[in-house]
């Protein structure tokens, strides 16, 4: 008898512990089944997980196995930051999936032709379209021109699954998606050491120029229209020094430019890299003329023991700080720094003769 109560108590505990899903009743809710994913931004130079404190709207597109577009979802504000936050594809079919995965700093929407500054424009796929007709554009005037009227770009994130996720039926299946910063917000600042306190930012003409307007549906480049990036923010900042006296006029004006770029390139031909050029108005001289991403990937060194190659580099870094120092009529060293983690590099310039 004894063993007989054993034998029911233990059938009635596995009934129970069984799941509501794996138990046929006819009263019960179908099973939930789905993708469900989750998002983070550790592909940083903090690394560290920034996706709840930077990202604030994000768009999923979902794809069968064979590339062909499904249907998209889009998710922002408060909700992202909340704790197990998931963005939910329900009631899929039992089949295999791909998805690519656009993110912004902000609520995104697609803004009017009129409105100001430059936006990143999304060739929104139709049904059945092919994934790798997905594409991100960034606006640009005929002649190559980036407008801004003094707003920075829309921060840009960009993920991806190259490999199919599985959807089986009564079943959720969880991926984390791993997002990339493309935007990059560099602060030019210019010093005179032969007239420290002659500096005018009114002076001089600053530009980047480089072939990033179109992002492709893997993150890649589309290299083929040229680009010039202006500052959307330009000001010179003035110190007066201490003398036995007290303060004095006269002391160093510094001039200040903040660019933001789409994503940079680190190419094996120096020629195809993004430029920084810095004209004086004044004389028309071309007082600086760098390869803006292999100046910038020189920082790597402060970070040896993560062993990051040059694009890897440009891609976890988004805030970068160039401070030139001209004698002359062209630049003597360059400090650069990241602002985050405060690594900082001097390069001198070497005047070669011929």
């Amino acid at each position: 008898m004894n063993n007989m109560i054993k034998y029911l108590l233990g059938a009635a505990l596995l009934t129970v512990a069984l799941p509501s899903c794996e138990y046929i009743h006819e009263d019960l809710e179908p099973c939930p089944s789905g993708l469900y994913l989750t998002f983070e931004y550790d592909y940083n130079l903090q690394r560290a997980d920034l996706f709840a404190d930077h990202v604030g709207s994000v768009t999923a597109y979902l794809y069968d196995e064979n590339g062909a577009f499904l249907q998209s979802r889009t998710e922002s504000g408060e909700a992202l930051a909340a704790q197990g936050y998931e963005m939910r594809f329900d009631d899929l079919e039992p089949g295999r999936y791909l998805y690519t995965v656009l993110a912004w700093q902000g609520p995104h929407e697609e803004a009017p032709a009129s409105a100001e500054g430059a936006e990143f424009r999304v060739d929104e796929p139709a049904p059945g379209d092919d994934r790798e007709s997905l594409a991100i554009t960034l606006d640009r005037e005929a002649d190559g021109r980036v407008p801004h009227d003094g707003l920075p770009l829309d921060t840009l994130w960009h993920g991806l699954t190259l490999d199919p996720v599985e959807v089986t039926l009564g079943g959720i299946t969880r991926d984390t998606v791993s997002l990339i910063r493309d935007t990059k917000q560099i602060n030019v600042a210019l010093h005179d050491l032969d007239n420290p306190s002659s500096v005018d930012v009114d002076d001089f003409d600053f530009r980047i120029y480089d072939r990033n307007a179109r992002i492709l549906w893997d993150n890649s480049v589309d290299e083929r229209d040229s680009l010039v990036y202006t500052p959307y923010a330009t000001w010179t900042t003035s110190s007066k020094p201490l003398t036995a006296d007290g303060p004095t006029d006269g002391g160093e004006r510094i001039a200040h430019a903040d660019f933001m770029t789409s994503r940079l390139i680190y190419h094996d031909a120096g020629r195809d890299d993004a430029i920084l050029s810095i004209t004086n108005r004044t004389t028309g001289a071309e007082v600086v003329r760098i390869n803006l991403v292999d100046m910038l990937s020189r920082l790597r060194t402060s970070a040896d023991i993560y062993r990051y190659t040059p694009q890897e580099f440009l891609d976890r870094g988004y805030d970068y700080q160039l401070t030139f120092f001209l004698k002359g009529a062209t630049w003597e060293y360059v400090n650069i720094e990241i602002a985050v983690l405060s690594w900082a590099k001097r390069v001198q310039y070497e005047h070669i003769q011929f």
